[in-house]
C-alpha cells in the first residue's frame, strides 16, 4: 500500500500545480481587450468581439453546474453551465464583484475588484468603436 501513498501525493500536486497555473491573477481591460493574467499565462479578448459587459450577482451562478475544472481550490475555474447564463468560462477568485463579459460566441464569468469601473470603461470603449 506505499504505491497508494505515493500516488496520493503524485495526485495532490499535480492538482496544486495545474489550479496555480490557472489561477486568475488581474483583470485588465485596455483599448483594444480585455486581459485575463494568469501566473504563467494570460487571456485575451478583443473588445472587436465584445458585446455586453454587466456585473451580475452571485444568485445568477448559483444553480451552476460545473462540466470542466476547479470549484474552489484556487478560485472558480473553468467551464460552468446553467439555465440563465448558458454555458460560460468563470475565472473568479471570489463570488463577489462579478463580470459577465459576452462575445460574439462566448461568454465569461469574471470577479473584479473594482467592477464598476471595469464595465464602465469597456462599455465606453464599445460604444467607441461602433
Amino acid at each position: 500500500m506505499l504505491w497508494l501513498k505515493y500516488l496520493m501525493m503524485i495526485v495532490f500536486l499535480i492538482t496544486v500545480i495545474i489550479g496555480m497555473i490557472y489561477a486568475p491573477i488581474r483583470l485588465e481591460a485596455t483599448d483594444k481587450k480585455i486581459t485575463l493574467k494568469m501566473v504563467f499565462s494570460s487571456r485575451e479578448i478583443p473588445l472587436s468581439e465584445v458585446t455586453k459587459v454587466i456585473r451580475i450577482s452571485k444568485s445568477d451562478i448559483d444553480s451552476s453546474i460545473r462540466t470542466f475544472g476547479s470549484g474552489g481550490l484556487f478560485g472558480y475555474l473553468g467551464r460552468f453551465k446553467n439555465d440563465k447564463l448558458g454555458s460560460y468560462n468563470m475565472y473568479a477568485t471570489e463570488l463577489n464583484n462579478l463580470v459577465l463579459v459576452c462575445t460574439t460566441n462566448k461568454k465569461y464569468v469574471f470577479s473584479c475588484s473594482r467592477s464598476n469601473e471595469f464595465i464602465e470603461y469597456v462599455n465606453l470603449k464599445i460604444k467607441n468603436n461602433n
